[in-house]
């Protein structure tokens, strides 16, 4: 059996001694202490047996400093109903997390390195919601970004509930991957609590002759390049994937020759010109590319500076004000779609022009009376330079 720990104070030639055994010193070694009176000896031996009593063999090891600190610590946690030792399990926990995830560019970097199979505009899709996050947490580690702050950059950088549960997908998927083995770079679990928003189902949302033509007009004044993309989706609804890859050798003064490579359906097929897309073609002739360099960046700062919440980073405020409309989803190709059958197009040539896939029924439903004929002609006789074009028939 251990013999007890006594401190009894011994009397020596530099005064009465005691001895502190090395497992109970605070330097992990024999200590000895000398006081000039036995009565100051046996006080000090006295309080060494209280320690010991109350504590344990480990309180004598602990340095004044450090059981000051604890004890302020102690204190600090007491409201959160949270232990010294519980409060120090979770630091460790969670520092060794970080230490071993990697900064936001490397995560985003290598996510994309692993899609070498998606599509071109899904690749598109995942580049522009990554270079956003590494712009919102620059040299971060991935761990040390929470769900409060992805919820809030998501906020700020999409324009509607159709826009944010679009980017909360990327999100996701993103975050999902750098959390799986062998990479463990970070937990999924603020992410997963994030959650989608209401949206109106079944509704189409289209523009206003008023709106489109601030949209025009802020084409025109701010990125004149854009002008021809944004004139051909406007008067003629197609997809934006589809002018992407427009060549101008498809577009003549008949009209616009759609590949079957560029179709959503796989099948070309021709839209006749539109008299004020003609016009509008004229005044901004299509140059090396329908869509100019930098187009996303360069549409989104024509949608807000048209008067839309759309986040731009080529503003000197990103972030729009919260009281401007939401952009309408496909904007552009319902606006397109209503004007033509409100000014007598046919529903069969809209189904081929525009490339629809959805039955007759259906877009009888979203466009049949969905806009009045007075507000198709104000959309359809937007010109170019402020000019109110007269005179045109849907083609």
């Amino acid at each position: 059996m251990a013999k007890p720990i006594r401190f009894s104070p011994k009397n020596s030639a530099s005064g009465w001694r005691i001895n502190i055994p090395a497992k109970v010193s605070e330097t992990g070694k024999r200590q000895q202490y000398f006081y000039r009176t036995q009565a100051l000896a046996l006080a000090a031996s006295a309080e060494f047996k209280e320690k010991l009593k109350t504590f344990g063999e480990q309180s004598l090891a602990i340095a004044p400093s450090l059981a000051d600190q604890a004890t302020a610590a102690a204190a600090l946690l007491e409201p959160f109903g949270i232990g010294l030792l519980e409060a120090v399990r979770r630091f460790v926990d969670a520092e060794t997390r970080n230490r071993a995830s990697v900064a936001i560019e490397t995560a985003i970097a290598d996510f994309r390195a692993s899609k070498p199979g998606a599509s071109e505009k899904q690749a598109q899709a995942y580049r522009l919601r990554g270079d956003k996050l590494i712009a919102a947490f620059p040299n971060r580690m991935l761990a040390t970004i929470t769900g409060e702050e992805l919820q809030a950059h998501l906020e700020a950088t999409t324009g509607g509930p159709g826009a944010f549960n679009q980017n909360l997908r990327l999100v996701r998927a993103i975050w999902r991957w750098c959390a799986k083995p062998p990479r463990k770079w970070c937990e999924a679990e603020p992410i997963q609590h994030l959650e989608s928003k209401d949206s109106v189902s079944g509704e189409i949302g289209t523009l206003t002759a008023a709106q489109a033509k601030a949209l025009m007009q802020a084409a025109e004044k701010h990125f004149p390049e854009t002008v021809p993309a944004f004139a051909i989706a406007l008067f003629t609804g197609m997809r934006q994937l589809e002018i992407d890859r427009l060549t101008p050798e498809d577009v003549t003064s008949e009209g616009i020759t759609v590949p079957a490579v560029s179709s959503k359906t796989k099948r070309r097929r021709f839209v006749q010109m539109p008299p004020p897309l003609a016009e509008w073609l004229k005044a901004y002739p299509i140059k090396e590319d329908v869509t100019p360099p930098d187009w996303e960046r360069k549409q989104k700062a024509v949608r807000r500076l048209a008067g839309f919440r759309v986040w731009s980073d080529l503003l000197p405020d990103p972030v729009p004000p919260a009281s401007l409309p939401e952009w309408p989803a496909n904007a552009l190709r319902h606006t397109a779609a209503t004007v033509s059958v409100a000014m007598g197009k046919p529903i069969e040539q809209l189904i081929f022009e525009h490339g629809h896939t959805g039955g007759m029924e259906m877009l009888r439903r979203h466009y049949v009376g969905a806009m009045p004929k007075r507000e198709a002609l104000a959309i359809w006789s937007i010109g170019p330079n402020g000019k109110k074009l007269s005179n045109l028939q849907v083609a």
